[in-house]
């Protein structure tokens, strides 16, 4: 797994035994990562931001099995923790799986779609799969002026888990002049024990839409 993201070409992989990572990996190509029944464990032991995998390029995860994250250090406000951080003109396509985030932290996420800079772009698209969290399942988050994120739940399962305030199963947020943000949901299930969505602008010229 490492060395297909490593690899400077894009790749389709295939697990075959469970994978245990000691290190974060970041994705800048195409690949298609078929989860195949096993499971992808990842431990965040940082004070600073961490994800599982950082996806800048097109990933998109099939089959059944999972992906995990559990976090030891509660971030506050100034950092985040996420199973997948999909940024900086990244695409992310979930098929399958299960993507999970553990642990009691704030600012911890299943998906972070996010975006950072001037003009950058983040989309994520969930078809299938379990996509859930302790905190918010899946956050869009604009940081930077001019910026736009996109996230279509088609189908599957966002739920966030536990009764924490300021917790959702989707986060659709904007910071910054100018940024877009835009969440449509055409099918699936989107669960939480707090608020099932949030719709939330902090910033001048800036717009949030939700499509039911």
């Amino acid at each position: 797994l490492e060395e297909a993201m490593a690899s400077k070409y894009g790749n389709e992989v295939t697990l075959v035994a469970d994978v245990k990572l000691s290190e974060s990996l970041v994705n800048t190509k195409e690949i298609t990562l078929n989860l195949n029944g096993h499971t992808i464990t990842g431990t965040d032991n940082a004070t600073g931001s961490y994800a599982v995998i950082t996806n800048k390029g097109n990933l998109t995860i099939n089959g059944k099995g999972a992906i995990t994250l559990t976090a030891t250090n509660n971030r506050g406000w100034n950092a985040y923790s996420s199973v997948i951080s999909n940024t900086v003109g990244g695409k992310l396509t979930v098929n399958g799986g299960t993507i999970e985030h553990l642990g009691g932290t704030d600012m911890a996420y299943a998906i972070d779609n996010l975006t950072n800079g001037k003009g950058t772009y983040a989309e994520t698209v969930i078809n299938g799969g379990v996509v859930k969290s302790t905190y918010r399942a899946v956050r869009q988050f604009l940081n930077g002026i001019e910026a736009q994120n996109i996230l279509t739940v088609n189908g599957g399962t966002s739920e966030h888990l536990g009764g924490t305030d300021m917790a959702y199963a989707i986060d659709n947020l904007t910071n910054g002049k100018g940024t877009y943000a835009e969440t449509i949901i055409n099918g699936g299930e989107i669960k939480s024990t707090y608020r099932p969505i949030r719709m939330f602008l902090n910033g001048v010229e800036a717009d949030n839409i939700l499509t039911v």
